[in-house]
């Protein structure tokens, strides 16, 4: 049998757990930034099981309320997005002998750089922002916005400028905008209409409800139908549309979880902040620099709180807890971790 690889992704609780086998206490996944209020799926989806897709078109109609274009595709997940536009970069006649690298943040999701190298394409990283020269010698520019894990979030005026210098080289502007439902002031999906812009979102984030594997992919109409190529009328399951049609238009339901949202991350900031932790963050999660994030990141496993070590050990990423008990073992966490005398030495400016 083939070994199941692992990437460095939150939310692998039952891979943790097998490091901490003594562990007694319910464990407290933080990990992932994900929205642990999940819209509450009272529709009757048996009956979906039951037989094949029908079409997408009142998802669409409902996802295109939601957005507010009308030039979106629903997908199964913007990871299928993420996976695939390199094929379709590839494959296209009037790119396909394109030679240039791709940009990539040098921190952020590390599923683009895979993604693009896997389909032979050469990568080159960006600290902040993409430099003017980089910006003229790439094929694709790919800006996640916010950031994830970093929370970085980038003003769409500056990223409208970047995709002007892009398009003008035949380039594309990605931004992976799957953290950005609660700040639309920030997104660029009112322009992704544009040639060489291209915006993906994701369902589950928002709507806590990653399992639905559903996202939607908003660009052009030649790149839109390119993407459909490779998608088919059973790509979505009909439990997934039925489930994220209603969501969608449920307005009611978000004007409320977008309080409870904005509430509980301004709290989870205020905890570092009262014990002098400087974070950076989005409304779902908060990211802590700090040059002793690996021995934080062990000592919270260690009592069953499990939250995401950065990639390159740099901080952790705090994802916000749900449940008054959450927040109670996180703030124990992050208190003892203090008072072992491993007092956190913050790197953030």
């Amino acid at each position: 049998m083939i070994e199941d690889v692992h990437f460095h992704h939150g939310g692998q609780l039952d891979r943790i757990k097998q490091g901490y086998p003594d562990q007694q206490l319910p464990w407290v996944d933080l990990s992932t930034g994900i929205s642990p209020f999940s819209y509450s799926i009272d529709v009757d989806v048996q009956s979906s099981y039951q037989c094949l897709p029908q079409g997408h078109k009142k998802l669409i109609a409902a996802a295109s309320s939601f957005y507010g274009v009308d030039n979106g595709l629903p997908i199964p997940g913007s990871m299928w997005a993420i996976q695939h536009l390199p094929l379709i970069r590839k494959v296209n006649p009037n790119t396909v002998n394109d030679i240039r690298p791709v940009l990539l943040p040098r921190v952020g999701f590390n599923e683009h750089a895979k993604a693009w190298s896997a389909w032979g394409f050469n990568i080159e990283y960006y600290e902040n922002m993409p430099s003017t020269d980089q910006l003229e010698r790439v094929q694709a520019c790919i800006v996640i916005n916010p950031n994830n894990p970093t929370g970085v979030h980038y003003q769409k005026q500056d990223l409208l400028k970047v995709h002007k210098k892009l398009s003008d080289n035949n380039a594309w502007l990605i931004v992976d905008e799957a953290f950005m439902d609660l700040t639309p002031e920030h997104s660029c999906i009112k322009e992704s209409w544009q040639q060489d812009l291209i915006v993906l979102r994701s369902f589950g984030k928002y709507f806590g409800l990653p399992g639905i594997r559903l996202g939607s992919l908003m660009a052009s109409e030649a790149v839109i139908a390119d993407a459909k190529k490779l998608l088919n009328e059973w790509s979505i399951n009909s439990a997934a549309q039925q489930v994220a049609t209603t969501a969608y238009l449920d307005t009611e339901w978000q004007y409320e979880i977008n309080k409870r949202i904005k509430v509980n991350s301004a709290r989870l900031k205020k905890l570092l902040e009262s014990l002098n932790m400087t974070s950076q963050g989005t409304d779902f999660f908060q990211t802590y620099t700090s040059n002793q994030a690996e021995s934080m990141y062990q000592h919270f496993l260690s009592l069953g709180v499990y939250v995401r070590l950065l990639d390159d050990q740099s901080g952790i990423r705090i994802g916000l807890p749900r449940e008054e008990d959450h927040w109670s073992r996180l703030e124990a966490a992050l208190k003892s971790y203090i008072k072992l005398n491993i007092k956190p030495l913050n790197t953030v400016s």
